[in-house]
């Protein structure tokens, strides 16, 4: 007897006359047992000739059990040695399965099952019901977990087709090679819920992948992409960087975490990927450095099939240079392609290297699998599985390096995985965001004739519909925190209007869908003071408040169906928000219930409602416990959003501090050059240092032997920002340090002058000098 026991699940195995035989799953978490019937096995594998092998066929040659694991090894058949092992996860509660494959002949394997599970005597099972997008349907759906009675499973690569298929469980992974000497397949796994109640699967499941997944904390940056789309070059999106900054400081808002240059950088006549020489003349080291000095980070579009708009004449350059090559079938590049992606790892890592890249948004994968034999990557077997299962595989060793690269710098980085791949939630071990797959970038709802309804109310219906589309109609099991959305826009290339109300209750709105990533696709020319006002509390909620939002959850019907729906986000310990939506032009009453299918704790205990947005309502006194209802009206089209707790925690980040601005000019003498209990600055050998309160800024360039002006900028968000002469040199910002500061300071520094207010950057910077000084240098 061979037994295996994790903190939720045990299973026990005999080899009985040679050959493995499995007893129940046993799941002491919720009590339940699942005994899988005779018609499964342990693994399968089909040979490409038809030929198969299972673990109900080999008998056993070696059974031991060494540090906590099982290993199984099989006589050889057909030239071939399976070895199963089993082990508890890391985690403690899951329990892993992993096959490795020897041969002494070369056969070649169409695929693996690598999980069989018989289910006839199973209460319930799920399997999501998926749905095609721009790609295929069957590789939309590859990847997802399935759920028997109170246990799910699942697989650790993406690729793998997992499901509950003709009464059987099953994961499987397509190969099209031999084994040479070996193959080590893909790690399988199985969790305990509490019930088998499809929100104690999901709520047990999203647990795991968060343990397993890499970190992705609040995001928020600004996208150039629907400010100019592809019609960016260095000087004006040095200009837009600025802008936006300057207002979100103005407003109060902490640095954004990033600042991101969209479609339009690379020179698509070219033979491979490379700076637009024209628009960006220094690639783009100059505005990565800019943004180093607004105390944020840079990131970087890319799209690997060749982008949208020249696909099919880059890949055939790229194809002519010996770079990779042309996919006849999507008519873009093959991304695929051993020589390709040898020659797209070197340039994205060094890349990020060079350029202190942060973020990438790797834009545009397999459209679908290339079918060309004579290209350096595998074809066949069903669907082209051979091509998928090396093209993740492949891709997987690019995101490590890139990570490897940042990790290497102390740094961390945030992939964000588009369009067309599958939106597996074991992809969360190597991106950060995935993007939704069945949505369009922006729509609008046609669920009213034209004029019914605003704008805003238009597109915020798309969006949702396409949630809902993703979430119950194709089942897809994936943690909303880490989808992309594409939200917020309100960029003038995406033509929207809104008034300052409206815009208000999108932004909001987008808010409660409990993304990390929020990608800024704004355009400062389409801003007004108020709506600068709104988006700074927007974005102020959202992170002090993230911890929760990114649990949300969607219930209620299909807003596309003029359904009212909401989306709930709670903690363990009872915080919680509720975000309520009605998509018609009608009153819509509803009665809410705080249950675990709201997503409340079952120990929510004296809870109190606080709005957040909620136009037509007051605040309550009331408290309230799991189980309660609450009664309440929609107006059409109205917006309900109420925050939950022991306490008011809406906004709970950093009060706005006082913003002024002191100004010297600098005499090549080193020394104090202004002091009080608040403020120091002062000089040393050339080295400008900033103390203010808590905060210390040291310039970054020396300013010794020569004479400059020095502006020191403290922004109502309390950074501190040092300008030499008209140049940014850098910039600190410190979320807890002291709000107000004296700023009564005297000083016998020539020009020294202090300004109670926060000098904008366009009183002291040279804008859209980048093409200029790069032209004059090309004529010397």
């Amino acid at each position: 007897m061979f037994k295996l026991k994790s903190k939720k699940l045990e299973r026990e195995f005999n080899v009985t006359d040679g050959f493995l035989y499995a007893s129940q799953i046993k799941n002491t978490y919720s009590g339940m047992d699942l005994i899988p019937d005779g018609s499964g096995s342990e693994f399968e594998i089909r040979f490409k000739d038809g030929d198969t092998l299972s673990s109900k066929s080999l008998a056993v040659s070696e059974a031991v059990e060494r540090d906590g694991k099982l290993f199984f090894r099989f006589k050889e058949e057909m030239h071939t040695t399976v070895t199963m092992s089993y082990r508890i996860g890391s985690d403690g509660e899951t329990l892993e399965k992993q096959i490795a494959i020897e041969q002494s002949e070369p056969k070649t394997i169409d695929y693996v099952m690598l999980e069989n599970i018989g289910i006839v005597n199973s209460k319930t099972s799920y399997t999501t019901n998926g749905g095609a997008t721009e790609t295929d349907e069957f590789y939309s759906n590859l990847g997802q977990p399935f759920y028997i009675d109170s246990l799910f499973f699942g697989c650790v690569f993406p690729g793998t087709k997992n499901g509950v298929f003709h009464g059987r469980g099953e994961i499987v992974y397509f190969i099209g090679k031999s084994a040479e000497r070996k193959i080590v397949c893909p790690t399988t796994v199985m969790g305990a819920a509490k019930s088998g109640m499809m929100v104690d699967l999901k709520k047990a499941f999203f647990e795991y992948i968060d343990r397993i997944a890499v970190k992705s904390p609040f995001r928020v940056q600004y996208n150039t992409w629907y400010d100019r789309m592809m019609d960016i070059d260095a000087d004006n999106t040095q200009a837009a960087f600025y802008k936006v900054e300057s207002k979100l400081s103005s407003n109060g808002v902490p640095p954004l975490d990033g600042y991101v240059i969209d479609d339009g950088w690379n020179n698509y006549k070219a033979g491979f990927w490379s700076f637009n020489q024209k628009r960006f003349p220094n690639g783009v080291l100059d505005l990565s450095y800019l943004t180093k000095c607004l105390g944020s980070s840079f990131g970087l579009w890319l799209g690997p099939r060749g982008g949208y708009n020249f696909n099919s004449k880059f890949a055939k350059r790229i194809e002519r240079a010996g770079n990779g090559y042309y996919n006849a079938e999507s008519d873009d590049i093959c991304v695929c392609s051993k020589t390709y992606l040898n020659k797209l790892k070197d340039f994205l890592v060094q890349t990020t290297r060079e350029n202190d890249i942060a973020y990438w948004k790797l834009d545009g994968f397999a459209l679908k699998p290339c079918k060309n034999p004579k290209h350096d990557h595998i074809t066949g077997g069903d669907h082209d599985m051979y091509y998928i299962t090396e093209l993740w595989r492949r891709w997987i060793k690019i995101f490590k390096a890139l990570r490897e690269t940042r990790s290497a710098q102390g740094k961390d980085l945030w992939i964000n995985f588009t369009c067309y791949v599958n939106p597996s939630p074991w992809w969360l071990q190597y991106v950060n965001s995935i993007w939704l797959q069945n949505s369009k970038d922006i729509g609008f709802a046609e669920n009213y004739p034209e004029g019914e309804q605003s704008q805003a109310d238009a597109e915020m219906t798309y969006r949702d519909s396409v949630y809902y589309d993703f979430i119950v109609n194709r089942g897809l099991q994936f943690p909303m925190g880490n989808i992309y959305n594409h939200e917020p826009i309100y960029g003038r290339e995406a033509h929207l209007d809104y008034t300052d109300a409206e815009f208000e209750k999108a932004f909001f709105w987008n808010a409660c869908r409990g993304a990390a990533l929020n990608e800024l696709y704004i355009s400062h020319s389409m801003m007004n003071d108020e709506k600068w006002r709104i988006l700074a509390r927007v974005l102020n909620w959202q992170r002090a408040n993230h911890p929760i939002l990114k649990h949300a959850m969607m219930l209620g019907g299909d807003p596309a169906d003029n359904n009212v729906y909401c989306y709930a986000a709670w903690t363990q310990d009872g915080e919680g928000i509720i975000g309520l939506r009605n998509p018609t032009h009608e009153a819509a009453p509803l009665t809410l219930t705080l249950n675990k299918l709201m997503g409340c704790p079952e120990s929510l205990k004296d809870v109190r409602r606080f709005n957040v947005l909620n136009k037509n309502g007051a605040e309550s006194s009331d408290l309230y416990n799991y189980n309660d209802k609450i009664n309440l009206t929609l107006a059409p089209f109205e917006v309900k959003i109420f925050q939950f707790g022991k306490t008011d925690k809406r906004y709970t980040g950093a009060d706005e501090g006082n913003d002024f601005t002191i100004v010297f000019d600098y005499d090549g003498n080193d020394g104090v050059i202004c002091q009080n209990d608040d403020i120091l600055i002062r000089v040393d050998k050339g080295m400008i240092t900033v103390h203010m309160g808590t905060l210390t800024l040291r310039s970054e360039n020396s300013i010794r032997s020569s004479s400059h002006t020095v502006t020191v900028v403290r922004e109502k968000n309390r950074m501190v920002k040092l300008y030499v002469d008209s140049s940014l040199d850098c910039s600190a910002y410190e979320e807890r340090g002291k709000a107000v500061l004296s700023c009564e300071l005297t000083s016998g520094a020539e020009g020294f002058k202090v300004i109670h207010s926060a000098t904008p950057y366009n009183d002291i910077v040279e804008i859209g000098g980048i093409l200029k000084k790069s032209r004059k240098r090309r004529r010397n």
